[in-house]
């Protein structure tokens, strides 16, 4: 009986194991490669300078209409405040007089590059289009991406309304985003936790450490 056991055990590890292998080395992988780099390099810290530092005075925005959930105060280009109301489903930008926010333009993106990042940007591509899974996701659009042409791989992102630096990208991030949807198992957006797959390789995963332990258990103690 025990000998059958055994068997059986040895057969549904062995078949589990085979299943899961690659994700499993997927899971080890990126577990190692999330644990041993710094996470504000990821994130493009290390291009970022100091926020620029203007006077605020908010004397002629009364305008602002009580039904906004939330009031941003920014510092846009140089010596310009911006403000932004929140409301139910987006923020609108507007100058400290009530008036609507006029976009960034090229000369201007690149202007705030140049302030805030250390990439020394002389490229801009306007962004008003969402794509899944890009580097950008999640941000509101419209957007400027800013980047030196003798150095395309490390860009940033910049809100052409608010003037703000939303995301600084680099190598280290896209190998960061690629092992992340190879960890949640999530190929398209790679945000969604819990997709299908990964509920279900974490079940035959759960399954292959307790036939494993199972079969060593089973096993006489002078074989162990």
């Amino acid at each position: 009986m025990a000998l059958r056991l055994q068997r059986k055990l040895r057969r549904w590890h062995r078949w589990l194991a085979i299943v899961t292998a690659v994700q499993l080395l997927a899971w080890t992988l990126s577990g190692i490669f999330f644990a041993f780099i710094d996470i504000e390099f990821v994130r493009g810290a290390d291009h970022r300078q100091p926020a620029l530092q203007t006077p605020i005075d908010l004397s002629a925005a009364s305008w602002i209409t009580a039904d906004a959930t939330e009031v941003l105060i920014r510092n846009r280009l140089p010596e310009e405040v911006v403000v932004g109301v929140v409301g139910l489903e987006e923020t609108r930008w507007y100058l400290p007089n009530g008036k609507v926010l006029p976009a960034l333009n090229e000369i201007e993106a690149l202007q705030l590059a140049g302030l805030k990042t250390d990439l020394n940007a002389n490229r801009a591509v306007f962004i008003t289009e969402a794509e899944v899974g890009s580097e950008y996701r999640g941000r509101a659009l419209p957007l400027w991406r800013v980047f030196k042409d003798k150095n395309p791989s490390t860009v940033a992102y910049i809100d052409a309304a608010s003037g703000e630096l939303v995301a600084v990208r680099n190598t280290a991030w896209r190998w960061w985003d690629f092992l992340w949807s190879l960890h949640i198992m999530d190929y398209d957006d790679r945000d969604t936790i819990g997709t299908l797959l990964l509920k279900l390789f974490s079940i035959m995963s759960l399954l292959t450490a307790i036939a494993g332990v199972a079969l060593f258990i089973s096993l006489p103690k002078k074989w162990r």
